[in-house]
């Protein structure tokens, strides 16, 4: 008889682990992960997919929907998807089968994000600690799948294995990191954030910078090219951290035009319609929304560089920015022949490297000295 009991509690336990059900925390489109494109895969009619990336830490699982290709990595499901998938099943062994609807369908050369979160059991033996460190104090704190700070600094205590952080701000990048819980022991994990429109390209990162908006006066009251002073008020915007080097203008165009030849170099020698080139194709790279600063902008970030901690806007080379050459102050002028380019270039001493200094350039031509860095409107 007691066996009989005994039997009959386990299965009521069996039966109520595998009533236990997986939900969707989070789905979304992320435009700053290229991954889609830069790990391209195609369907059997050679259209490239889109990219489903699932943050669940199970390896006892498997999927089901238009997938053309599966991988885990770095913590996460990599599934590949053809291009206007609407559904996804996740089955496991533990749990009952999830059928997901996306909101809507799945498009081509795009990256999404599906985090699942699996039922929370008590857990009542040993552990060990991570503290979690980041650049950004106010932000989410997510393990395994669950939000469970705001506020960084932030100490995991959980079960020894495998766990995955992820911390999300508002106006930056979502950053996610795996990492292992040691029994009876502390660790130290730090993740800090990039500005939203941060990306990487072929293993070549580029950082973007938040610049608050607000008013600028600009201008210098002791030369005559830069007077009068006046003030100008702009929205938040992103702008680069850094020139775009030699390395990325590469992989995006597959040449180098530069005189002053170096990967990490600034890319010199472009036009700006050789600017405007590379910056369509690496939107449709990554189907994102860069553009060149305006004069303004420029500006307004050269003035807040060593707060933004912005490198060479002044002493690199000369940049690029979207507006035409007009008179200092004045409505910017829809047309013209001759496009400003702002910051003083490394090599020329009759160019003054400061933040004022106004120069320009035609649009077809180039030289040595001139380069550029991207911005983007903060979306």
């Amino acid at each position: 008889m007691r066996r009989l009991t005994l039997l009959f509690f386990a299965l009521c336990i069996g039966g109520t682990a595998l009533a236990q059900e997986l939900t969707v925390k989070d789905f979304r489109q992320d435009p700053s992960d290229i991954s889609a494109v830069r790990y391209e895969v195609k369907d059997l009619n050679g259209n490239p997919c889109a990219l489903l990336k699932v943050g669940l830490v199970m390896t006892d699982v498997s999927f089901e929907g238009s997938i053309v290709k599966q991988e885990f990595k770095d913590g996460e499901w990599w599934l590949y998807m053809v291009d206007k998938s609407w559904w996804l099943t996740v089955k496991t062994k533990r749990y009952l089968p999830l059928r997901y609807e996306f909101p809507e369908p799945l498009q081509k050369k795009s990256t999404y994000i599906l985090q699942i979160e699996r039922p929370q059991v008590a857990y009542t033996g040993p552990t060990g600690k991570m503290r979690i460190e980041s650049d950004v104090r106010n932000a989410d704190v997510y393990i395994d799948g669950e939000k469970l700070s705001s506020v960084l600094p932030f100490e995991y205590e959980g079960p020894e294995g495998s766990h995955i952080a992820e911390i999300r701000a508002d106006g930056y990048n979502t950053e996610r990191r795996e990492f292992t819980i040691e029994l009876r022991r502390k660790g130290t994990l730090r993740i800090d954030l990039k500005a939203a429109g941060s990306f990487s390209l072929e293993g070549i990162s580029y950082e973007m910078v938040n610049v608050p908006g607000g008013r600028c006066t600009m201008g210098d009251k002791n030369s005559p090219l830069m007077a009068p002073l006046h003030e100008t008020a702009l929205r938040p915007y992103r702008i680069g951290k850094a020139e775009v080097n030699q390395a990325l203008w590469k992989a995006v165009m597959g040449s180098n035009p530069s005189l002053q030849p170096g990967d990490n170099r600034p890319v010199d020698n472009v036009t700006w319609y050789d600017v405007q080139e590379f910056i369509a194709k690496l939107n449709q790279l990554g189907g994102t929304q860069f553009r060149l600063p305006t004069e303004a902008e420029w500006e307004m970030a050269a003035q807040k560089s060593n707060a933004l901690d912005l490198d060479a806007m002044l002493g690199g080379v000369a940049e690029w920015c979207q507006d035409w050459y007009g008179t200092y102050g004045e409505t910017t002028p829809e047309s013209g022949y001759d496009k400003v380019v702002r910051g003083g270039p490394y090599k020329v001493n009759s160019w003054p490297s400061t933040t004022w200094f106004r120069g320009f350039l035609r649009p077809d031509e180039s030289n040595g000295l001139t380069g550029f860095r991207l911005a983007q409107d903060e979306l």
